[in-house]
């Protein structure tokens, strides 16, 4: 497994320096910056320090969108925890992640959001699912490279007891692609409109999808099994029955 940091929004070039920092700590494989608002500057190389070269070699992109082709898995990392209805929030505490994560190939990016706001609800709806840090106190907010350090030791500390992903007794997983994602979507937008379900609740059976999807670490195998199926039920609904389910029941009508 290989981890990136994404943030969102980023003001304060002191601050892109210490998650730089953090990079090489836990051996990141990629910092990538969505729409920046500073400059990568002297005081971003001081608080860098060894981590001056996730600097050098930066990623910036447009939008949270475009992050996917670089990674598998887009976790979001909020303060802010819905409530019963808000699908947008609906979150998961950063120790409750699976702990077999470690076993899993491909890329998982932490989406960090804007020191004043965060994320916004179209961007924690990009990702595969959200995760908050609980804290005992009244303020729930950590500064971002806080926060970053707390999720990376998480995901990082099977590696950190000193097991080894890549035993023999732990074969690795490849974690479902964003293409395979797209396709499981595109088929449940099939079904919807022919199912019972009221069109204004679509949205919501789409978020909760998501959240199960990324919270699950679904495997590509397994992601082509739900393919699989959604294509098998998406053909019944628009064909109907297949020619040799007929056949089955005539035989067993016969018997």
């Amino acid at each position: 497994m290989k981890l990136s940091i994404i943030v969102v929004g980023i003001k304060h070039s002191g601050n892109l320096g210490a998650l730089a920092r953090l990079c090489s700590n836990y051996g990141v494989s990629k910092l990538i910056a969505v729409a920046p608002e500073c400059d990568i500057d002297d005081e971003a190389y001081q608080r860098a320090t060894w981590g001056r070269p996730y600097l050098d070699n930066l990623i910036i992109v447009n939008n949270l969108d475009e992050t996917k082709s670089h990674v598998e898995t887009l976790i979001g990392l909020s303060a802010r925890i819905g409530g019963y209805n808000n699908l947008s929030r609906s979150s998961i505490s950063v120790k409750d992640i699976p702990t077999n994560v470690s076993t899993y190939s491909g890329t998982i990016g932490i989406v960090l959001g804007r020191e004043d706001y965060g994320l916004s609800n179209e961007e924690l709806d990009t990702c595969d699912f959200l995760c908050h840090i609980p804290m005992p106190g009244e303020n729930q907010v950590l500064n971002i490279s806080h926060a970053a350090s707390i999720a990376l030791w998480e995901l990082s500390r099977e590696q950190i007891k000193g097991k080894s992903v890549n035993k023999e007794d732990q074969p690795l997983h490849e974690i479902i692609s964003q293409e395979k994602r797209r396709v499981i979507f595109e088929y449940l937008d099939e079904i919807l409109p022919h199912s019972w379900i009221k069109e204004e609740n679509f949205d919501g059976i789409r978020k909760v999808f998501r959240n199960v999807l990324g919270r699950s670490f679904v495997t590509e195998r397994e992601g082509n099994a739900i393919v699989g199926t959604f294509r098998g039920i998406s053909k019944t609904v628009l064909e109907g029955h297949p020619h040799w389910d007929k056949c089955n029941k005539a035989g067993t009508n016969e018997s």
